[in-house]
């Protein structure tokens, strides 16, 4: 998928249409260079990178699973730094959606993105970033097999807590459809989200030195708040590969 059509989708999803499907995932060497050297290593520590993502909440659909791809496939399964920064987003989206009365209009204007993806900058101006040093790099993330072991694993009990309107599961309305102007709204919506922030909070701790263990729930909450923000497609797309598939190629 090209970044154009990766423009596309971001900008259906933020104006409320309807989202479309995972296809054509594998990363281009710009954006693995962009998640691999930049992002993980460098620009997610910095002041103005985390006012940015909190004006954008976070990167578009494509970028959000991407960066938490590139993550797991080189920790190691661990997607420790995806974790921390959707804890906090998802913090911020509870306080958004903080109110007794929930009108959907102001809700949906605190959930708008009021930035651009960074990602999506970077790789308008990369060039094709035609450095042949990350090819392996990106062979390797593009298999998925880390990420694949973790969504599969756990996949029943991601489907059951997925958006009602995407899957059909018991779990929080998306953003996406918040966005879509999705009625009939949980007047839980924030006491949800604070939820997710817990278990996430969770999940982060147990992937520290001496940390607690998880608990099932908490395994999943970085699912559930990626797909929150970003849609339920690529898990979905993930997962509905035949498991000799994912785990093919090492």
């Amino acid at each position: 998928m090209r970044h154009r059509e990766d423009s596309v989708s971001h900008q259906r999803t933020e104006r409320g249409g309807k989202q479309t499907m995972v296809s054509g995932f594998d990363l281009t060497l710009a954006e693995t260079k962009y998640f691999w050297s930049w992002f993980i290593f460098g620009s997610i520590m910095t002041v103005e990178t985390r006012h940015h993502l909190w004006r954008s909440w976070g990167f578009c659909p494509r970028h959000t699973w991407a960066h938490a791809v590139v993550e797991c496939e080189v920790w190691g399964g661990r997607p420790f730094g995806t974790a921390i920064l959707y804890e906090d987003l998802i913090g911020r989206a509870c306080a958004a959606t903080k109110t007794t009365v929930l009108p959907r209009g102001p809700i949906r204007w605190r959930l708008r993105g009021k930035a651009s993806c960074l990602a999506c900058d970077y790789i308008a101006i990369a060039h094709g970033a035609s450095d042949e040093f990350y090819a392996d790099r990106c062979a390797r993330i593009n298999r998925r097999l880390r990420v694949s072991a973790l969504l599969l694993e756990t996949e029943p009990l991601w489907r059951a807590s997925a958006c009602p309107l995407c899957l059909g599961g018991r779990g929080i309305v998306c953003r996406s459809h918040i966005l879509a102007g999705a009625t009939g709204l949980d007047r839980n919506l924030s006491d949800q989200l604070a939820d997710l922030r817990q278990r996430l909070a969770l999940y982060v701790r147990s992937m520290t030195w001496q940390g607690p263990e998880a608990t099932p729930q908490a395994r999943i909450s970085w699912i559930e708040a990626l797909a929150w923000f970003a849609g339920w497609d690529f898990p979905c797309a993930l997962a509905s590969q035949p498991r000799s598939t994912a785990i093919a190629s090492e």
